[in-house]
């Protein structure tokens, strides 16, 4: 009797394990409900999405470039000329606000500010990106701007940090800072 009642047991165990395994989505499904995000995000924000950087790299406040990579880019000051070198420069950044967003409706939203605990990375080291914020999404937007640019990002979950990434969570950085470029 005892082996038929741990039998019966283990056979309800594994059907309920993997029927929830099946309820899991898949990375595919993950990336399409972020992109359908992102879009919600642009459209409830008015944004218009730009094909290619403005020449002048002059952005009216609701203009953001989107890069081959997805990163949405609004620059609101370009900085005082003096740019990042590959490699070799460390970055300071700071943000006046983040908020994480996904699925139908903004899931999780958060207005965390650095302003007083500034975050640094070396530009074109990736082993530097990999922290709770920092990420590779930070560092495209130096190929346009100087040292002092302020600017406003939309990071798809690819050039987030390694937990946006691992969570397919795209980010908006309000007015993130290039407050240091050595």
């Amino acid at each position: 009797m005892k082996k038929i009642i741990l039998f019966v047991f283990s056979l309800i165990s594994i059907t309920i394990f993997v029927s929830s395994c099946n309820d899991q989505k898949t990375a595919q499904e993950l990336i399409q409900e972020e992109k359908k995000a992102i879009q919600r995000f642009v459209t409830k924000n008015g944004i218009k999405t730009l094909a290619s950087y403005p020449e002048n790299g002059v952005f009216a406040e609701d203009e953001y470039y989107r890069n081959p990579d997805g990163l949405y880019i609004n620059v609101v000051d370009s900085g005082n000329g003096r740019r990042a070198v590959l490699g070799k420069s460390e970055i300071c950044v700071r943000f006046g606000g983040v908020q994480w967003f996904k699925s139908d409706t903004i899931s999780y939203s958060s207005y965390v500010t650095n302003e007083n605990y500034p975050y640094t990375f070396t530009y074109g080291n990736t082993y530097s990106y990999d922290g709770y914020y920092s990420c590779a999404g930070w560092a495209l937007p130096l190929a346009y701007i100087g040292e002092n640019a302020v600017v406003n990002l939309i990071i798809p979950s690819n050039l987030g940090s390694t937990y946006d990434q691992s969570s397919y969570r795209p980010v908006f950085y309000k007015k993130l800072k290039y407050t240091r470029i050595d």
